[in-house]
């Protein structure tokens, strides 16, 4: 019985003994069988990953994938001989998870992306790290404010544009997305396990269809913890109004680097248009900001930079007055002020047929002193006056641009509003910029005035020749008479109409030209005085016979006086111009004319020698004389004949004749000043302070005051001092026009 008993007990134990061998052989087969399949999983995840980066596939389910290839790495190197490969896994899973992140980022980054899109980058973004939607959100920005600090950065014109659409663009998707749609994306998440989801199911590369009952029930049942609430809607939108306010900070600072590398007016307010018109087409989505702070932000760094350039552009005036500048140092006599005549081979060969349009233009140049010098300084002004008229076509464009479609398009409800941008836009910067223009203007221009009037002062001071300084005179009248024909619209001739210098140059040039003709005019009447018979006196008409033409030496003067004037350039000659030339003139002529009209040098009734020289010095002259000149020399020779000849020589007179005929002469002086007074009447309107000698009334009224006297000293009854003046000033009338520079 015992030994019965001892085999059953042997045999039980020994069944026993085989079922437990087989459960541990069964178990050690299921953990290899675990192994292979966790370590087969995870050697395909890489691989699926990186097919999805190539393919362009989705970040969501890459993170997924990453998340497992994450968890059965981990569990693999936790047993007690992990294989040696799992390190190059884990190298090249984190690799790949550095390219996935990237992605994301791109996608952030993108101006493309839509919300969808943007949502499950965020969704990959949080799985992949395990971020909370707080941290979504400034990552979000982070990326955000990187991308608008790159394109600031770039130099081409798109840039700036992408820049605040992007700022727009952020603004909006952050007022969508953040707190609510991402806390739902992110809920969904938890709501399965992550192998459970059927992208993940789909993918072929893992083969979850046959390794996922042998990966375990910790991954096969692994849902992710993702706080998914921790963002409140009043949080996010502080977070949103921060980072704008940052944003846009940096925004403004590119866009003033931006406009500073443009330098053309157009381009500028090309831009202006552009950046505002983008900016009213997407307000409506950028909630969180105050419209009108970022409207004056644009406005200010377009005025702004507007402005400089209107500086900048106007002080180019200032290389006007340095051309000036060299060209008065490099000065050189017969070359810089060389003008050739009217009519030249040059102009008479000209075919009027084909080219007449270039013979107006020359004979212009010329009739108008277009000397190189004085050509060389135009082109510099007419340079520069274009570029202010680009200016200041750019203001008229901006005040007639009108806002009303591009202002229909924001969600603005009250229209005194939007009555007020417009009226900040087409009016408002407009009249900034015009004033800051025109106050430039004046500043340029005074400083322009203010180097002329140096250099008016130079030449009406220094010892130079006269010659010289004359012609520099000239040039310097056509530059500012080129100035003055050509302002600016916007700027106010008021204080160029008659600056102090020009009357000094004027006195200038009238000084240089006098001298010869009054010096010749002293020779006449001092060789006329030396006369002993009235040569013109049978010319004399009425009862009594009085003067009704002036003596040659009149004719001659005026002449002289006209070429010289002719000789400076008829342009030269204005108004003002030739009333400084007159009182020059009567200046010049009353110490010649108070020469007593008595017969002196007379020798037993014989011409001195000295008038023999007078005469040789006098022959050349005296050939250039008018027609009117001819007729009285005739009349003249007529007169003579009248005279008594004694053994061919003039009679001796006695003491009554002698006398006679100064009376004669002195009528005939009187009716000569009478005449040059007409030939001198200056504008009584005019003015005369900027002459450096004597006082006004003694230049305007030295010829008056002479003849005067010298009415009184013949003691002529007042209808016949009458008739004297009143012949002067008709033959002047008949006569005006053979001096027509003097009228």
């Amino acid at each position: 019985m015992a030994g019965r008993a001892k085999v059953r007990h042997l045999r039980t134990g020994a069944v026993d003994m085989d079922s437990w061998t087989w459960l541990m052989e069964s178990m050690a087969e299921k953990e290899r069988y675990a192994f292979a399949s966790q370590l087969a999983v995870l050697r395909s995840c890489p691989e699926v990953i990186s097919r999805l980066s190539k393919s362009g596939g989705s970040v969501l389910l890459a993170a997924k994938v990453l998340v497992i290839s994450r968890l059965l790495h981990k569990k693999l190197s936790d047993r007690t001989n992990p294989p040696p490969y799992l390190e190059i896994l884990r190298d090249r899973l984190a690799t790949l998870r550095r390219k996935l992140l990237a992605r994301v980022d791109r996608r952030f980054q993108s101006l493309e992306s839509p919300e969808s899109t943007l949502l499950e980058a965020m969704c990959a973004f949080s799985l992949a790290t395990n971020s909370s939607p707080s941290d979504v959100l400034r990552h979000f920005h982070h990326v955000r404010q990187s991308a608008i600090t790159e394109l600031g950065r770039r130099k081409d014109d798109e840039s700036i544009f992408k820049s605040l659409r992007l700022i727009v663009l952020t603004l909006r998707d952050s007022q969508a997305i953040f707190p609510d749609r991402l806390a739902r994306a992110l809920e969904e998440l938890k709501n399965i396990p992550l192998l459970h989801a059927l992208d993940l199911q789909s993918q072929q590369g893992l083969n979850l269809d046959v390794h996922q009952r042998w990966l375990g029930e910790d991954i096969t049942n692994f849902v992710p913890y993702i706080r998914h609430d921790d963002l409140q809607k009043f949080e996010a939108t502080k977070v949103v109004k921060l980072w704008a306010k940052k944003a846009f900070a940096s925004f403004f600072q590119d866009l003033g680097k931006k406009l500073e590398t443009l330098d053309d007016p157009s381009a500028l307010a090309h831009l202006r248009q552009e950046m505002l018109e983008l900016w009213f087409s997407n307000q409506r989505h950028s909630t969180g900001v105050e419209s009108s702070d970022i409207l004056e932000g644009l406005r200010d760094s377009f005025i702004n930079r507007l402005r400089r350039s209107i500086h900048q552009h106007t002080a180019q005036l200032n290389g006007v007055a340095l051309t000036i500048d060299k060209l008065l140092v490099g000065w050189q006599s017969g070359i810089s002020d060389a003008c050739p005549p009217m009519w030249d081979d040059a102009t008479s060969i000209m075919n009027t047929l084909s080219s007449g349009k270039a013979l107006q233009e020359t004979l212009s140049l010329r009739a108008y002193g277009r000397t190189e010098p004085v050509k060389a300084v135009s082109a510099a002004y007419d340079t520069w006056l274009e570029s202010i008229k680009a200016l200041e076509d750019v203001i008229t464009e901006l005040r007639k641009k009108k806002w009303a479609d591009e202002l229909d398009n924001m969600d603005e409800d009250d229209d005194d509003d939007l009555e007020n941008k417009q009226s900040l836009l087409s009016e408002e910067d407009p009249r900034l910029l015009q004033q800051a223009l025109k106050k430039d203007l004046e500043g340029t221009f005074d400083q322009l005035r203010g180097a002329m009037q140096h250099h008016a002062t130079t030449l009406q001071t220094d010892e130079k020749d006269s010659t010289t300084a004359s012609h520099q005179a000239v040039f310097l009248l056509r530059i500012w008479r080129h100035i003055t024909n050509h302002l600016p619209s916007t700027y106010s001739s008021r204080n160029l109409t008659a600056p102090a210098f020009v009357p000094t140059l004027q006195h200038r040039i009238s000084s240089h030209i006098i001298q010869s003709p009054l010096s010749r005019c002293d020779r006449h009447i001092t060789k006329a005085l030396q006369q002993t018979t009235m040569q013109v006196h049978s010319l004399w008409e009425g009862d009594p016979a009085l003067p009704v033409l002036p003596s040659p030496y009149v004719f001659r003067f005026l002449s002289d006086v006209v070429r010289a004037m002719a000789g400076v350039g008829v342009d030269v000659w204005t108004a003002s111009g030739k009333d400084i030339l007159k009182r020059a003139l009567m200046e010049g002529l009353v110490p010649i004319l108070k020469q007593m009209p008595e017969v002196r040098g007379l020798a037993n009734g014989h011409a001195a020698d000295g008038s023999k020289e007078d005469s040789a010095a006098d022959n050349a002259s005296e050939t250039e004389g008018n027609e009117a000149e001819k007729i009285q020399g005739e009349e003249g020779a007529v007169d003579q004949k009248d005279a008594q000849e004694i053994n061919g020589e003039t009679a001796p007179k006695g003491p009554e004749e002698e006398e006679v005929v100064v009376r004669e002469m002195t009528i005939q002086r009187l009716f000569d000043i009478s005449y040059l007074e007409c030939a001198l009447r200056v504008d009584s309107t005019s003015s005369s302070s900027s002459l450096p000698s004597s006082s006004k009334g003694e230049k305007e009224d030295g010829l008056a005051s002479l003849r005067s006297d010298i009415a009184r000293s013949l003691e002529l009854e007042d209808t016949l001092s009458e008739r004297v003046g009143g012949g002067a000033e008709a033959y002047w009338k008949r006569t005006e026009v053979l001096f027509g520079l003097l009228k």
